[in-house]
């Protein structure tokens, strides 16, 4: 399995560099993920403690309408200039910038449900969801950064398709504006 600790998770310091460290899938040979939904299940339990259909922090689309099944994972792709932190009306205190990292994370206490960050995300589909159980509460893809081992999904992938990179995801769909 692929695993990577928290120090791995670093700032690019690369000013062109447009996508930060986000979780990928691999290879972009999407038919080798099996749908199962773990990389979903363990990111529930792992940050709320139970797993929800409603609280999601990284997507699995399963697309079986073709003749093999072909199963797509999005999450936030951390974006260097963080459209949905300077979106925020709240930043700083919900949506929260780790200067070490620089990963975006959702303080969801002091979450007002504005969605001005879902409006600010490039991509569609869109990588921020707001938890059903707590309406109005952002959820976003924090890379699990209070994990020493890193991302959870990553970590606990049954075959191994997801990984993180700083390139963005083959075929990731940014809307253009």
């Amino acid at each position: 399995m692929i695993k990577k600790a928290k120090e791995d998770i670093v700032t690019l310091s690369n000013t062109e560099q447009k996508y930060g460290r986000h979780i990928v899938q691999y290879p972009a040979d999407v038919s080798m993920c099996a749908g199962c939904g773990t990389c979903e299940a363990v990111c529930g339990l792992i940050h709320d403690g139970v797993t929800s259909p409603s609280i999601k922090r990284i997507f699995l689309v399963r697309d079986t309408t073709m003749t093999e099944d072909m199963h797509k994972i999005y999450s936030c792709q951390h974006c260097v200039d963080h459209p949905c932190y300077n979106a925020c009306r709240r930043k700083d205190s919900a949506m929260c910038l780790d200067e070490e990292t620089g990963i975006v994370y959702v303080n969801q206490e002091n979450c007002i449900g504005c969605r001005q960050c879902w409006k600010a995300c490039p991509f569609e589909p869109k990588r921020i969801a707001f938890n059903l159980d707590k309406p109005r509460k952002a959820l976003k893809c924090d890379l699990c950064r209070t994990r020493p081992e890193g991302p959870a999904c990553v970590e606990y992938c049954q075959v191994s398709c997801i990984g993180l990179s700083d390139q963005p995801m083959p075929g990731k769909e940014e809307k253009n504006e």
